[in-house]
């Protein structure tokens, strides 16, 4: 099962073409298992989108490689090391330039800005497709630095930095933004838009939780660090990716968070409208305790 070669379509990424989605309808109900397969490689394989992000953001900062699982990870740093670190993180088919207009924004307020692009995204080796392959790469960028006050992570990089706070504790603040509160319905919905009926969907499900841990475990948010870590959730109401629904979930299942909702800028381009950024950096700024200039 290939990728459809069509970008966006109302703003929504289009996974498969019609013809595609027709067929997979057809197979998921004779061979459900083969489908879900098939289904499992288009998700874990994100598409690779760059253009010239990475020679601007050498020109602007300054790029250090990592290593994570034996791939090299690009970084890029703004500011000075002793400065508290704001931790940049993009979705499945992003790229850290998709944060581009954050830095200056977060610099005034005496911040040092760190945004990397994901194992198999833009300038990084390997390849991450999974929500635990997103958090291992975030954890290994936070260790790599010193004094990370604060993520601020887009889509499934805000899932899966959600799930990083079952390790590590020490966060005093999070902003996520256009990311799905439940796994299990946003599978789901991943399901529909490929085609796949019932019985694929359950062994898409199975296969997921075979290589990482069960979902339902997953969208327990129970044993986070909800009364240490103060979180902001946003979302767009014309989001076409992740139901705006998953903004509520958010809300309601960490006690003190604060939300936003927004209208108009859709899913990605949420991350450069101006009130977005606003509002975000003076959480930050009051999360880390810093006067606003």
């Amino acid at each position: 099962m290939k990728p459809s070669t069509e970008k966006r379509t109302n703003g929504r990424v289009q996974l498969l073409t019609p013809a595609q989605r027709r067929w997979v309808r057809l197979t998921s109900s004779l061979l459900p298992g083969w489908s879900a397969e098939r289904a499992e490689r288009l998700l874990l394989r994100p598409p690779r989108m760059r253009g010239r992000a990475g020679e601007v953001l050498d020109a602007w900062g300054r790029r250090v490689d990592l290593q994570v699982d034996g791939h090299t990870v690009a970084t890029w740093r703004f500011g000075e090391a002793a400065q508290p670190q704001v931790v940049l993180v993009h979705g499945w088919g992003g790229y850290g330039g998709q944060f581009a207009r954050w830095i200056e924004p977060l610099r005034a307020r005496g911040f040092g800005v760190v945004l990397f692009d994901m194992p198999g995204h833009g300038e990084s080796g390997g390849r991450a497709g999974r929500v635990d392959e997103f958090t291992r790469a975030i954890d290994a960028v936070i260790d790599a630095c010193s004094g990370v006050t604060a993520v601020v992570a887009h889509s499934m990089g805000g899932a899966a930095s959600v799930q990083l706070l079952r390790t590590r504790r020490d966060l005093a603040g999070l902003v996520v933004i256009a990311a799905p509160a439940s796994l299990a319905h946003h599978v789901r919905d991943l399901s529909a838009r490929v085609g796949l009926g019932p019985a694929a969907h359950r062994s898409l499900v199975g296969r997921l939780e075979s290589a990482h841990r069960p979902v339902a475990e997953l969208d327990d948010l129970s044993s986070l660090p909800t009364q240490t870590t103060r979180a902001l959730f946003i979302h767009d109401r014309d989001d076409a990716e992740v139901d705006f629904a998953h903004l509520a979930r958010f809300g309601a299942q960490w006690p003190g968070s604060e939300t936003l909702a927004t209208e108009g800028w859709g899913h990605y381009r949420v991350l450069g409208a101006p009130e977005v950024i606003a509002r975000a950096v003076d959480f930050i700024g009051a999360t880390a305790g810093l006067a606003r200039r």
